[in-house]
């Protein structure tokens, strides 16, 4: 299916396949995600909008510093708000209502503004994080990492994994949601729905 079939991308979103050290694995492209089911169909492609791809261009360029050999593995970029209406219908007054935003006012992910990611190490494994991308529980919530440092549920190596992830990030000017290892915002929430458009 051609990408346009799915929605169309403007000119001022980068395609994040061309940048180095960044391998692409688009979760709702495939059956491996909390939904189980492909939500993307033949896009497979991430996009950000080019002020976020700014950021995270810088991001990549600290984590070849910090972790030379090591990449960046995109699970979600741009999402159109069409496919967020599918999501919230699934979580929507359930326990996992907190992990999805509500479509009405967009998800950072429908403006471009946003990325799900973690980490390959040179040998290119997956990064331990001690969960997994879209776990919908209190382990996948940096807020309370601290915590479960103390009480053994992640270990010493987890959390300086996690910590590498968020370092670059930062550095790059992300900014960590707290109830979600993998997600990062270019801006705060509010400026984002005021700045730019979302994509249905």
């Amino acid at each position: 299916m051609p990408e346009s079939d799915l929605f169309s991308i403007p000119s001022d979103y980068v395609d994040l396949s061309t940048f180095s050290h960044v391998k692409i694995d688009l979760k709702y492209a495939s059956l491996d995600n909390f939904m189980g089911e492909d939500l993307y169909g033949g896009f497979k492609k991430a996009f950000l909008h080019r002020d976020a791809a700014v950021k995270f261009e810088k991001a990549v360029g600290v984590l070849q510093r910090v972790k030379p050999g090591w990449f960046f593995i995109v699970y979600d970029a741009l999402r159109p708000r069409s496919v967020q209406w599918k999501m919230w219908a699934k979580v929507k007054n359930t326990s996992d209502e907190n992990y999805i935003a509500d479509p009405e006012k967009g998800s950072p992910h429908n403006f471009g503004m946003a990325l799900d990611l973690g980490l390959l190490d040179e040998k290119g494994a997956v990064v331990d994080m001690g969960a997994g991308f879209d776990q919908f529980d209190e382990l996948s919530e940096p807020r309370y990492e601290e915590r479960f440092v103390k009480e053994g549920k992640l270990s010493s190596q987890q959390m300086a994994n996690r910590l590498v992830l968020r370092n670059c990030m930062s550095q790059g000017g992300f900014l960590q949601l707290p109830h979600e290892w993998w997600h990062y915002n270019a801006i705060e929430e509010d400026a984002i729905r005021k700045t730019y458009p979302i994509i249905e």
